[in-house]
């Protein structure tokens, strides 16, 4: 336990102290930012959080006090972190909401470059402030809308539970080889994840609940993790105004889910934000960059609220994903004030006026965010937390070519090229008379950004919110249009190649392609068998939920449920999820085996035996 008395700095909440000018060993300094988390001066740090420094081994640390402006001195435990991220203090009890906490560590060996001026500091001093914590309303799944399954839905004999959107696809034959099509189900009546081939038919489907109207789920893509693909998606509860409260799932090519990342360091309790999932590498060990969505009280007056207001904050947390521990933060609130916000305020609601939904990790140290309400994407320089760029907004690094301006955007991603993807929404309120999808050229020593092309929907459609930009591996866009019901492919000149839609109300949150996903799922096939019209005549119906290596079906039949087996008419070729199989025979007891199309019998390919 370390609860050693130091000195306390006299700063203002929210500020930093100002940094001390030693000339020998033993004075003191005001850390950097990356010495320390939370930041220096952040405004609305979490009462339960921990006090990090990610640049600090556990050894080098002598001693730490943490006080509280109202709590007093604070004891805890010190821990290294996981791989190398440094050391972490972690207080025996909470601080107290609204106030000042002011902390002193000293150092048994001279911290390096601590400080522009400080080379030798063997002790650091800084302060932040926690958040004063509000609540949001919340809201039952039953108020969400749920569509007529009849309509908007599939039915599979052999899986009669699952009940996936229908998808229909219009204009030239999709390309095989860009792989398959990544969704989540909203307004189906079944939220789930789950993804189809080029032709719509469908390969995965996996609801988060199939007895019942279950949490949403969001997001469902490809990712890497220990060098191999995984399946991730977003799990929880929407609460207003449009946020999430949930985990981040992490699935292996089996469907087994091997991580569930939550928030951390006084968030776990409110759980992850729905908007963003990203894996990464922090050295040689995986990553996960969640967003987390704050009510905290601030003063709205800048916007036209009241001065004791709640404003809904957004907060980056990077978790180590072995531990679940969080190795670095980000909160706007410290770096983007509140009247940066195009979001009008509305009385009586929690204060959106951020809303961070895409995050992405660069290879130089940097982050790249996008944020709805302000109009604006930024580039985040880890190390220190300030942002090193704007693009849009009301401050914008960049002048904005024709074409270039977009309004409560989706999705940005950085390229190696210097080009930039991001979903313009366009809307609500409108400000467009259509969403588009973007690429620009970010000019970052001419300060210019430039419109490349702008994507279009055939018809024009205007989302009002979600929606996702991605280049595939052929240079083709992807898109996926959010609260539209609609995806669509289109050449790098804007040609559209095809477009795939949903019955309304159903939609996705965003629409991505990945060619390099193979599932190998565990349980057998499912089967099912019907008499037909006449006699020995009979309608065999085979699936195999995720199997993406299922080419044909052969249907093995016997007089006796444990009798010898054999083949019944012949192979039939996989034709979707669920491949009808007519067959004569005077057989009793059936079953199917999933073959490869070489004809080998697939690893746990064997169906149980059914009679008719």
């Amino acid at each position: 336990m370390l609860a050693a008395a130091g000195a306390l700095l006299g700063a203002a909440p929210g500020r930093t102290a100002a940094a001390a000018r030693p000339s020998t060993p033993g004075l003191s300094s005001a850390p950097r930012g990356l010495d320390v988390l939370p930041f220096p001066g952040t405004p609305d740090a979490a009462p339960a959080t921990n006090i990090d420094f990610p640049a600090i081994p556990a050894r080098q640390i002598a001693s730490i006090t943490a006080v509280g402006s109202r709590s007093g001195l604070h004891s805890g435990r010190l821990s290294a972190q996981p791989a190398g991220h440094g050391t972490a203090f972690t207080p025996n009890r909470p601080f107290t909401p609204g106030e000042t906490v002011s902390v002193t560590a000293t150092l048994r060996t001279p911290a390096a470059g601590t400080a522009s001026g400080a080379p030798h500091a063997t002790r650091l001093h800084y302060t932040f402030a926690t958040a004063r914590v509000a609540r949001l309303p919340t809201i039952s799944p039953a108020a969400a809308p749920l569509a007529a399954s009849s309509r908007t839905t599939h039915s599979f004999i052999t899986a009669p539970r699952l009940k996936p959107p229908i998808v229909t696809l219009s204009g030239r034959d999709t390309d095989a080889r860009s792989g398959h099509i990544f969704l989540d189900a909203q307004n189906s009546g079944q939220p789930a994840a789950y993804f189809i081939d080029h032709r719509a038919d469908l390969i995965w489907y996996k609801p988060s609940s199939t007895k019942r109207r279950g949490p949403s789920i969001f997001n469902v893509r490809v990712q890497g993790y220990h060098g191999h693909p995984v399946l991730t998606y977003w799990q929880g509860r929407v609460v207003p105004p449009g946020v999430g409260k949930g985990k981040d799932l992490i699935l292996n090519e089996h469907y087994q889910t091997i991580h569930t990342v939550t928030a951390g360091d006084g968030y776990r309790k409110r759980g992850t934000d729905l908007h963003e999932f990203t894996l990464g590498r922090q050295g040689h060990e995986d990553v996960a960059f969640v967003t987390v969505a704050a009510p905290t009280a601030a003063n709205l007056t800048s916007v036209g609220g009241p001065a004791n207001g709640t404003v809904l904050d957004s907060i980056i947390q990077e978790i180590d994903v072995a531990t679940n521990k969080v190795v670095w933060e980000w909160n706007a609130l410290h770096h983007v004030p509140i009247n940066a916000s195009y979001q009008p305020y509305v009385s009586g609601q929690p204060y959106d006026y951020f809303h961070l939904n895409s995050i992405e990790q660069l290879s130089n140290g940097r982050i790249v965010i996008s944020a709805r309400n302000t109009w604006a994407v930024y580039s985040i320089d880890k190390s220190t937390g300030k942002i090193a760029w704007e693009l849009g907004g009301k401050h914008s690094s960049f002048r904005l070519g024709s074409g270039v301006r977009f309004f409560w955007q989706h999705h940005a991603t950085l390229h190696n090229n210097g080009l930039l993807t991001l979903f313009d929404d366009g809307a609500p309120p409108p400000e467009e008379q259509q969403s588009r999808a973007l690429e620009i050229h970010i000019g970052t020593h001419t300060r210019q950004a430039t419109l490349i092309h702008a994507y279009i929907h055939n018809p024009p459609t205007l989302a009002y919110g979600e929606g996702s930009a991605e280049v595939l591996g052929n240079h083709d866009v992807f898109v996926g249009w959010g609260s539209r019901q609609y995806f669509s492919e289109y050449t790098p000149g804007g040609s559209q190649i095809f477009s795939g839609s949903f019955r309304t109300p159903v939609q996705s949150y965003r629409a991505y392609r990945f060619n390099n996903w193979v599932g190998l799922p565990l349980q057998a096939p499912a089967v099912a068998v019907r008499k037909a019209s006449t006699a020995h005549h009979f309608n065999v119906y085979a699936s195999w939920n995720g199997s993406t290596r299922v080419a044909k079906w052969r249907v093995l039949g016997s007089g006796s449920r444990h009798g010898s087996f054999s083949p019944v008419g012949r192979r039939v070729s996989w034709s979707s999820f669920q491949t009808t199989i007519e067959i004569t025979s005077r057989d009793r007891w059936f079953k199917v085996e999933a073959l490869t199309g070489r004809g080998r019998l697939l690893a746990h390919g064997t169906s149980r035996v059914v009679s008719p």
